[in-house]
């Protein structure tokens, strides 16, 4: 089974200075849930207005994209991202 990934590194170098610094993701997943269990009744009263007006095909097309936004998310672990430029250089790397 896939772990979420943990921390993001982010490093920026453009020859005269370099900074990088850690972004820890697993903070943001407590922060999504409270902002889902906040957001959670309004969620269910625009689903039952979809479902009361004939239009339950969104429905479920939003649950598969939350589905999809999850399992991408589960998945970043391992992505480093390395871009150069004729001056700056960044590089990204997901833990």
């Amino acid at each position: 089974m896939n772990r979420p990934p943990m921390l993001m590194h982010i490093k920026v170098d453009n020859g005269e200075r370099d900074f990088g610094f850690w972004l820890p993701l697993f903070l943001l997943i407590p922060l999504a849930l409270v902002i889902l269990i906040i957001l959670s009744p309004l969620i269910l009263i625009a689903f039952l207005i979809l479902w009361l007006c004939g239009w339950d095909r969104w429905i479920l097309l939003a649950s598969k994209a939350l589905k999809v936004a999850f399992i991408s998310f589960w998945s970043l672990r391992g992505l480093e991202v390395d871009v150069q430029g004729p001056r700056e250089k960044v590089y990204i790397s997901v833990v």
